[in-house]
C-alpha cells in the first residue's frame, strides 16, 4: 500500500526524476571513464542507448565513443593514446546491451 501510494506522489514529489531520459539522454551507469546514458523515445517508445567517453564538448565533436556497431570511433582532435582495454569494451558493450533490452535497467557489475 505504501508503494503504491509513493508512486502516485513521484510526479508531484520528484518531477524531474519521473521525466529523466524522456525525449533527452540521461545519465543511466558508469563503466570506469565510459558513461551509459539512456533516451526513451515518448512518441514512439524506442529506447536508446549510447557509450561515451565525457569530455567538455559535444557528443560528436569531443567524445571516445561507440557507433552504433560497437566500434570505437575517436573525435579528430582527441589523440588514440590511450586505447581502452577489451575487457573495458566488453563490459560496456554488456551494459549497452542490458539498456537496450527494456525499460528496466539493472546496474550490474558488468565489469570482469
Amino acid at each position: 500500500m505504501r508503494k503504491t501510494i509513493l508512486l502516485l506522489l513521484m510526479p508531484l514529489l520528484f518531477p524531474e526524476a519521473v521525466d529523466a531520459g524522456l525525449d533527452k539522454y540521461t545519465y543511466l551507469d558508469k563503466i570506469e571513464k565510459w558513461i551509459i546514458e539512456r533516451k526513451v523515445d515518448s512518441k514512439n517508445k524506442a529506447i536508446f542507448c549510447r557509450a561515451s567517453i565525457f569530455d567538455n564538448g559535444t557528443w560528436f565533436g569531443s567524445r571516445i565513443r561507440l557507433n552504433k556497431d560497437g566500434e570505437i570511433i575517436y573525435p579528430m582532435e582527441v589523440l588514440k593514446k590511450t586505447t581502452p582495454s577489451k575487457q573495458t569494451i566488453t563490459s560496456v558493450k554488456k551494459a549497452l546491451k542490458a539498456c537496450r533490452a527494456g525499460f528496466i535497467y539493472s546496474p550490474e557489475t558488468f565489469q570482469e
